[in-house]
């Protein structure tokens, strides 16, 4: 078992593979701009309310929801609630 403590706001490596795992809040009102990445992104709301686009598709994503956005397709939100939520980028093989 491998095994990493995060506080909002902290980035890691996740030793055996190629990601980074990290947590993050947002108080209500922020912007998230668009933006891409080279890693697959999976992330899971713990709390709070968000509306993202991603891929032209817009979702409202809340706490309990996952949700999965590919390598290099941009993406953006507006937190609606302020949101808790933890993220694992995972490097393409």
């Amino acid at each position: 078992m491998e095994y990493l403590s995060l506080k909002p706001g902290d980035r890691a490596d996740l030793p055996g593979l190629p990601a980074q795992v990290g947590t993050l809040h947002f108080p209500a009102g922020t912007v998230l701009p668009p933006t891409s990445h080279e890693q697959d992104e999976i992330s899971f709301i713990h709390a709070g309310v968000l509306n993202a686009e991603s891929g032209g598709q817009r979702t409202t994503l809340r706490a309990g929801d996952v949700s999965f956005i590919p390598a290099g397709e941009r993406h953006s939100a507006v937190v609606e609630e302020a949101v808790t939520l933890s993220f694992v980028l995972l490097e393409r093989r």
